[in-house]
């Protein structure tokens, strides 16, 4: 394993976004105006919220939560994607806090905080939310991103006896990942529901528009963290796993985006997403100096989702996510398949396509109606989602998860040769017994990683059953070397090299001019750290990410119902009465005046400067 130490300089990248937020919070707080006297705390707190609702349309509290989410979970983002790519660069941690797993660690504390946030400006703005104890006022879209927040944070605990349990693995689909991970991935969607929340009264500025195109981007990268194993070239799993994640991802965040944004709100979406991914991946690429991370770029899928929206409308929304699904996943996946294979020495075959063609529609569809329908706050008059519609969707989306699970191993072996040993690489020949045993490959290539990048090499067919490799493999130092072969459902991997490692106890395989090997589950090279454990630890794992996720998918649910309810509440007052008691307008500002109001001023205010003739 090859030692990495943090430099000191790193730690400027950790502190950051904190010192951003701060700079932002000063600027709004010299610019906003307090509006009445009180104590210095409060008229701080009113002069940013008043400064956030002028600047972005929308109410103070919301903007104050979501803004600082956001920041906070960009900061996590950085983490994640820095800390994916030292681990397959470099592998294990020589400690605890480094700056990439620090950052992960504000970023989901940051979501609590978030919601700390947009509680205080509420309270203090004295917003109209459903939520009071006493002079505390909790929007919902708050109460469920700190749920978020803590779920994600106590992953932490969970990997702490997973890793003890079982070794120091480095996969990002064990549990207590899959839990940190999708707190914060799955949080974005909160953000938008509490720009919703807070923007039920308000008409959003150029600004405000703007920063809900950017969670929407937000929303499309959180889905697509779960590809990070097939962005860095190191799948675990079926690789048939990566058009399903495109599939699930597009669908859900496309479509919640168009009925959200209107017209071309999914593009708007997709070049938020590119800038976000973008910047992050050049971040890792270069002060980093690690491995860059592909991503799908969404765009054909984008349009695939504006071209069904001018066809079959919006209106109804079931029929609007099922064509929309259907395009996404048949030409957008097809076209972000395409461009990974164009970026990707080591690429799927044509032999993945007949199950992709199947099952990546299916995800695709069964996301679009679950962003379909949670896109239930809209008070556009759509027809909406049916909840049995809803359940189909999730229970088809969990169903085409669970297909590609399996992870056998076929009677195949190979005869590693070494040919054009130059320095610390050699080109690699691969002959395979059987000789056909290739011909129905999902995908096969050799992989090289942990030796302070990664090296991926294609294996071309010279003669029946003898491959070589397009290009020279590390066969020394710090390297990890392997042939991966994939067929159906069968993972599998023979190492080429591999170093000693005698932390684990595991014995060096030398790099020698021919070896015969005989094909075993990847993750045997993989995750040469993993050791066998109880089954404690693994069933309190599982059982702890299912309830975490059952439990937000019921806030999530919990959102959508109660801010639909609260548009319904939200009628025009009558003339022959005040209007519905404790409402107020904006900020909290500006309360509506309670009481019997004129009739003709009833009329001049629904129908225009008519009074009744």
């Amino acid at each position: 394993m090859l030692e990495y130490t943090p430099h000191w300089s790193e730690w400027f990248y950790v502190f950051a976004p904190l010192q951003i937020f701060g700079i932002i919070v000063v600027v709004l707080a010299c610019y906003g105006d307090h509006g009445d006297e009180g104590n210095v705390l409060r008229i701080f707190f009113r002069r940013i919220s008043d400064c956030l609702e002028r600047w972005t349309g929308y109410a103070g509290w919301a903007m104050a939560g979501a803004l600082t989410g956001l920041l906070m979970l960009g900061t996590a983002a950085i983490g994640f994607y820095w800390d994916v790519a030292f681990h397959v660069d470099f592998g294990r941690d020589n400690q605890l806090f480094t700056p990439s797993h620090t950052m992960i660690v504000i970023g989901l504390a940051g979501l609590v905080f978030a919601a700390a946030v947009a509680v205080t400006f509420a309270s203090i703005d004295r917003a109209d939310v459903d939520l009071r104890f006493g002079v505390v006022r909790v929007p919902w879209t708050a109460l469920t991103l700190g749920a978020f927040g803590l779920g994600g944070l106590v992953a932490f605990p969970f990997d702490a006896m997973w890793h003890d349990a079982y070794g120091v693995d480095v996969t990002l689909w064990s549990p207590p990942h899959i839990q940190l991970v999708a707190g914060a991935s799955l949080s974005t969607v909160v953000l938008w529901l509490m720009m919703r929340e807070g923007g039920r009264h308000q008409q959003p500025t150029l600004l405000g528009r703007g920063i809900q195109a950017t969670v929407f981007g937000a929303i499309l990268t959180g889905l697509s963290t779960m590809q990070g194993e097939f962005d860095f070239g190191v799948p675990q799993f079926q690789v048939l796993y990566l058009p399903i994640l495109i599939a699930a991802a597009a669908g859900l965040g496309l479509v919640l985006a168009r009925i959200a944004m209107g017209p071309w709100g999914a593009m708007k979406a997709v070049l938020a997403f590119i800038v976000i991914r973008g910047v992050i991946g050049l971040l890792v690429v270069g002060p980093f100096n690690m491995t860059f991370p592909q991503f799908p770029l969404y765009v054909v899928a984008a349009l695939a989702v504006e071209g069904v929206a001018l066809l079959v409308g919006t209106h109804d929304r079931l029929r609007f996510a099922l064509f929309a699904g259907l395009a996404v996943g048949t030409v957008g996946v097809a076209a972000d398949l395409a461009w990974l294979s164009f970026l990707s020495e080591v690429t799927a075959t044509t032999e993945m396509l007949p199950k992709a063609a199947l099952l990546s529609p299916i995800a695709a569809m069964a996301g679009a109606l679950l962003g379909a329908a949670l896109a239930r706050p809209m008070p556009d008059g759509a027809k909406r989602v049916p909840a049995a519609a809803a359940l189909a969707g999730a229970v088809a989306l969990v169903a085409v998860l669970a297909y590609p699970l399996p992870r056998n191993v076929g009677d195949v072996s190979a005869v590693i040769r070494l040919t054009e040993i130059v320095g610390d690489r050699a080109t690699v020949e691969v002959e395979l017994v059987p000789a056909d045993a290739a011909r129905k490959a999902t995908a096969f290539g050799i992989v090289a990683w942990q030796g302070g990048g990664t090296v991926k090499a294609s294996l071309n067919e010279v003669a029946p059953g003898r491959y070589v490799s397009s290009k020279p493999l590390p066969i020394s130092g710090p390297w990890k070397t392997v042939v991966g072969l994939q067929r159906h459902d069968e993972v599998m991997a023979v190492p080429v090299y591999m170093p000693a490692d005698p932390e684990i106890g595991a014995p060096e395989v030398p790099a020698v001019a021919e070896r015969r090997e005989q094909f075993v589950r990847n993750t045997v090279w993989l995750l040469r750290e993993v050791k066998p454990g109880a089954a404690f630890a693994a069933n309190a794992a599982y059982t702890g990410v299912s309830v975490v996720l059952l439990a937000w998918v019921g806030l999530y649910a919990l959102c959508a119902v109660k801010l639909d309810r609260s548009d319904e509440d939200d009628v025009p007052p009558t003339p022959y009465g005040p209007p519905r008691p404790g409402s107020e307008t904006g900020n909290g500002h500006a309360p509506v005046a309670a009481g019997p109001q004129p009739v003709a001023a009833g009329w001049a205010r629904n129908w225009g400067d008519r009074p009744p003739s």
